[in-house]
């Protein structure tokens, strides 16, 4: 450079390909000029996001290891160097969330005038778009004059009244802020009006490099720094091959020739000199193919490589999953193989979503060092989710999810396990809404101490957010009153200190990312409540309105992390990631609707009505057509960073599992490499593992092998020894060998443990011991742990079965089965239904529609069985004696007292919901019936295998009672189950349907043939046996009839016992087995609660299977049973 004295200035290019050696010449001829001129001024001046970089390149690269006289800086630090110095105080700057709520209350303000948007305004995502329109306008320093004039002349109506609604927000927007603030993208424009004043700027020298292009607005300052500045040196990416070629505007430098052009513009109007170009050719030291890919893609024509490359891979795999997967197997590879630094190694994608989680996760189990270079969105934060989910619980009067995402959120004031414990509460009470939760809890459903705890817990929640609750809702109170109160309410939590503790352990764990992030987060939230409170202070906005304005505040909070130059692997984003001196590329995820991007339409003003403006002469951000060049320029940038290897790959699935195509790009590759094939990835073969992999490999290995004689495969045990003894240490190996030949059982308990849970009786209910026979486990959990199935507000079938049982009862006691005519009798059964319901659980009833359904539906089915109750009573000559029986130990019943071995004793007790009776002088004949909502069929395999023996154990009591109480012989008639339920009968004739409904509604059960008492439990005519299980032959009975005689029926009675004492003696020695019964293909799990504790598996756990036992089959076992006892 030759130097003129005074303030003879220059512009200088240094152009060059991608890697050809650009920014060491700019690096080196600013370091050597800097040593030279140790008393002037000289700026470096980079991308914001690249400052960080180019600045520890610097120190690297000086002699002197320090940046001395050369300041590194970005546009935005350049602005605050230069305010600094002249002491100036810009205004506050208005943040991205700032200018939402601005933008929001001038269109809240004028949405009568609004021709277009007034509808758009509440639309997701709409005010972003306005705002990033402003941004457009403001950084291609277009002016409001100019779109005013443009608009007024304008032809197209519809652009019209748009460009008029833009400009009537736009308007307001600059007057608000005018007094008030500054925004980002004005700050270059005040730079620009004061740079000439800067000391510190004049005769500096000025070198740009790592730009791909200039907004106007940065022109704007290098116009300015072209005049004061001693050189200005700016470094673009141009292929020294294109520089003399005429400008097209598909081509790939175009953008850096236009930009060329417009600086020598901007020089030759300020009279400043352009010196000749310095242009960088690339050498010879890296990879040759990786050199001919960078200087041939894109370009026309291009010349083809004729080997089959080494450096370039591309490669195809399923989905991100395992392009994750190999991704991280190749890194760990590299490094421990081939002596890479995993600094050296990088992870590019143009799909970052898709990708970040995988990429995570694969890396995490291979222990590779990583960072991912996004801008956290801070939405999971705790304290914002804190903050969300106390006032969307106030928006929605705090229903039940909200509450507890509130509860959960992890800043609250209650424990993990308060939470859990009051949400069990709310669940079973169906607790919903502000005012119940106002209200003192009590409940008929949990101990009194439970509900104690509950009303404790719920009173301090309600000290918790009840202020905040009121303060929010009031009435015309402004933003600042509402915000005051949300205010207070962060301090009540103390969220700072919260914070403050969690950032101490994420530092002491050594999550630096994290603890960075932790350290930040507050003081944002409270910079967005002030930044609320100074903008929308005054304004009286609706609680829906409040919360959305800060909802989309909260949502743009974002953090970037600086990220610590360690040694890691960088995984990042193709446009937003800069990255210097990369050795190995990972480009994944090259597919269609990713490269080239999906196009999302341009926003508030469409691709289309872009062109319309740009003939008017206003130009804005590029449309789609320059979005393809520019990203086509990104894709040649990615694919020449890597100096060794390039591995490009793309998927054939998403994550969701849709097809997904390959991007054009990779056949542009091929073009160039005819002999470069996809590779289609297989999982490829490991040399080496982690302990997580070998942990993987050594789980598929013990799912494959085969333990018994035949397959033998000494290959495979010898496999699986070596992984076994290379990972004996680690804590879940033994316990995966353990599961592969585990088998679910579960072993007795020892006496002490039983005598613990049971004591030395036991005592209960038959159906306790019908589930001990159908499966031990269960009744274990059921009564020997007593766990329950957390309660829901909800009708479930018991609540219904003890409504029919309540109603049937009702109606026995105060009608005796007589009615005037069907209308009165209807009437009855509706009050008696309704009265069982008050009974047992009214609220539950009236809590939602559908439960009112299933009360009308109760009533329907308990008015046709008082019906049918009424027509069996008249059909017979027995008469119901007693409804509700109750018996139990004061009644000292033989029957009902079982002795056990060892001295241990059970009793029990129970209801027989109704009995009926014929007595002559000195006999009396029992009829019991018992009531279910359930089909239930008299089943004899189920009797003898205890599965169904209460109907005949009441009926050995309620015989032994009454022997007691009338002193004469009792002998049973016949014991029945009566199904409640609602037939559907087609049939022509009305006296033809009530016998098939009589008939449907037969009852299940056992008749005793002996007495003639079949003739006394119904009379018949021609339709035959309507309500017993019986069916009349010519001379007797049918063989399908459930008919036995007395010494059957007794003997089954003794059956019964004897099954009893037998599951007494199996309970008390401690049998807890899973083996659950299976007849007729079922099994009891269908229906158990405890199904995901046994994990009981269908095919490989034992089982007990029932044989179906015929009539004639328990009849005979019966006779066997008085043969055996004579």
């Amino acid at each position: 450079m030759i130097e003129n004295g005074g303030n003879d200035m220059a512009l200088q290019f240094i152009l060059g390909s991608a890697r050809s050696g650009k920014t060491d010449f700019i690096y080196d001829q600013m370091i050597k000029d800097s040593m030279e001129h140790e008393d002037e001024e000289f700026f470096f001046i980079v991308p914001d996001q690249s400052t960080l970089n180019a600045q520890k390149q610097l120190v690297t690269r000086h002699p002197r290891h320090g940046t001395f006289n050369i300041d590194v800086v970005g546009f935005f630090r350049l602005t605050y160097r230069v305010f600094e110095e002249l002491a100036y105080i810009p205004k506050d700057l208005l943040e991205d969330e700032g200018k939402s709520m601005v933008i929001r209350k001038i269109m809240e303000q004028h949405k009568e005038e609004l021709k277009v948007f007034a509808s758009s305004m509440k639309k997701q995502g709409f005010i972003d778009e306005l705002k990033s329109f402003f941004a457009e306008v403001y950084q291609y320093d277009v002016s409001m004059e100019d779109l005013r004039k443009i608009t007024d002349g304008m032809k197209e109506e519809g652009l019209r009244s748009k460009m008029e609604d833009i400009l009537l927000v736009m308007e307001n927007f600059e007057d608000y802020i005018k007094e008030r603030y500054l925004i980002s993208e004005q700050l270059l424009d005040v730079l620009a009006q004061k740079v000439e004043r800067s000391e510190k700027l004049k005769n500096a020298t000025f070198y740009f490099d790592g730009f791909t292009g200039f907004t106007p607005i940065q022109r704007k300052v290098l116009e300015k720094l072209l005049k004061i500045g001693k050189n200005v040196y700016v470094g673009l990416t141009l292929d020294g091959r294109y520089v003399r070629s005429k400008y097209r505007e598909y081509e790939l430098f175009a953008m850096s020739k236009k930009e060329k052009y417009e600086l020598i513009k901007l020089a030759q109007d300020a009279g400043t000199p352009v010196m000749p170009d310095i242009i960088c050719w690339p050498d010879e030291r890296d990879s040759r193919e990786l050199r001919h890919l960078e200087q041939n893609i894109e370009r026309y024509p291009y010349e083809i490589y004729k080997d089959k490359p080494e450096d370039i891979k591309i490669r195809c795999f399923m989905n991100p999953w395992q392009e994750s997967r190999t991704v991280a197997n190749e890194i760990e590879r590299f490094v421990r193989k081939e002596g890479y630094r995993y600094k050296d190694i990088v992870v590019l994608t143009a799909d970052l979503d898709s990708y970040q989680n995988e990429l995570e996760k694969s890396f995490d189990d291979l222990h590779i060092p990583y960072f991912v270079d996004v801008n956290r969105k801070l939405l999971n934060n705790p304290c914002i989710e804190t903050l969300l989910s106390v006032l969307k619980m106030i928006q929605k009067d705090f229903s039940y999810d909200m509450v507890f995402r509130y509860l959960k959120s992890g800043f609250s004031n209650f424990t993990m396990e308060e939470a859990d414990f009051l949400e069990n509460y709310v669940l079973a009470c169906g607790i919903r809404g502000f005012a119940r939760w106002n209200r003192p809890f009590t409940s008929k459903l949990f101990s009194d101490e439970d509900v104690e705890r509950a009303e404790a817990l719920r009173v301090r929640f309600i000290e918790e957010v009840g202020t905040l609750k009121t303060g929010l809702k009031r009435r015309g109170s402004t933003v600042k009153r509402k915000l005051i109160y949300l205010y207070e309410f962060l301090e009540t939590l103390d969220v700072e200190g919260k914070m403050i503790k969690k950032q101490e352990m994420f530092e002491a764990s050594g999550d630096l990312i994290a603890a960075a992030t932790y350290a930040k987060v507050y003081e944002q939230v409270i910079d967005l409540l002030e930044q609320m409170a100074e903008i929308l202070g005054e304004e009286k906005l609706s609680y829906d309105d409040f919360l959305s304005v800060l909802e989309s505040g909260l949502e743009e909070m974002q953090i970037g992390v600086i990220p610590p130059s360690l040694d890691q692997v960088m995984i990042g984003d193709m446009k937003r990631t800069r990255t210097e001196e990369v050795k190995i590329l990972f480009f994944l995820g090259i597919n269609e609707g990713v490269i080239p991007a999906a196009n999302d339409g341009g926003g508030v003003v469409n691709d289309h009505q872009r062109e319309i403006l740009e003939n008017y002469g206003i130009n804005l951000a590029p449309g789609t057509k320059q979005s393809a060049y520019m990203e086509q320029f990104y894709l040649y940038l990615t694919v020449s960073k890597p100096t060794e290897r390039l591995y490009l790959s793309y998927r054939m699935m998403d994550a969701a599992g849709n097809n997904n195509r390959p991007s054009y790009f990779i056949e542009r590759i091929q073009r160039i490499f005819p002999q470069l094939k996809v590779t289609m990835q297989e999982e490829e073969v490991q040399t080496g593992y982690t302990r997580e992999e070998a942990l993987d490999q050594m789980i598929l290995c013990l799912q494959e092998m085969e333990f018994d004689e035949r397959d033998d495969d000494p290959e495979k045990m010898k496999w699986m020894q070596t992984l076994y003894h290379a990972l004996k240490e680690l804590e879940p190996v033994s316990d995966y060998v353990d599961a592969r030949f585990y088998t679910n059982q579960a072993l007795p308990l020892s006496k002490e443990l039983i005598h613990d849970l049971y004591g030395d009786t036991i005592s209960g209910s038959v159906t306790r011991m019908e589930k001990f026979a159908g499966c031990a486990f269960s009744h274990f959990m059921q009564y020997g742990l007593r766990l329950r199935k957390r309660l829901v507000h909800e009708i479930l079938p018991t609540d219904m079965g003890k409504v029919f049982h309540k109603t049937m009862e009702l109606v026995g006691k105060r009608s005796d089965w007589k009615f005037a005519d069907d209308a009165s009798r209807d009437e009855f059964v509706e009050l008696m239904v309704e009265q069982a319901v008050t009974d047992i659980q009214k609220e539950l009833f009236e809590s939602s529609h559908r439960n009112e359904y299933v009360l009308e539906r109760m009533k329907r089915i308990s008015k046709r069985a008082v019906w049918a109750m009424e027509q069996h009573i008249k059909r017979g000559d027995f008469t119901p004696e007693e409804y509700e029986i109750a018996f139990g130990k004061e009644n000292h019943l033989d029957s009902m007292t079982f002795a056990l071995e060892d001295g241990e004793k059970m009793f029990f007790s129970g209801v027989v919901d109704r009995m009926d009776s014929i007595e002559d002088d000195e006999n009396k004949y029992l009829k019991i019936i018992d009531y279910k909502s359930g089909k239930q069929k008299f089943d004899f395999a189920k009797i003898f295998h205890g599965l169904q023996m209460q109907l005949i154990i009441y009926m050995n009591a309620m015989m032994e009672l009454y022997e007691k109480k009338t002193g004469k012989r009792v002998y049973p008639a016949g014991m029945f189950y009566f199904h409640m339920d609602d037939p559907i009968v087609n049939v022509e004739h009305e006296n033809e349907a009530e016998h098939k409904i009589l008939k449907d509604l037969k009852m299940s059960g056992v008749v005793n043939e002996d007495f003639q008492l079949i003739d006394h439990m119904e009379h018949t005519g021609s339709e035959g046996y309507l309500t017993l299980p019986v069916r009349a032959t010519k001379n007797g009975y049918d063989k399908r009839s459930s008919v036995l005689n007395t010494t059957q029926l007794f003997n089954l009675g003794r059956i019964v016992e004897k099954k009893m004492t037998e599951l007494g003696n199996s309970l008390m020695h401690g049998d807890i087995s899973i083996k659950p019964y299976e007849y007729e293909g079922r099994k009891p799990c269908e229906y158990c609660e405890f199904k995901n504790i046994c994990a009981y598996e269908d095919g490989v756990d034992q089982v007990e299977k029932i044989k179906k036992v015929s009539l004639e089959e328990g009849k005979h076992a019966l006779d066997q049973t008085t043969a055996e006892s004579h």
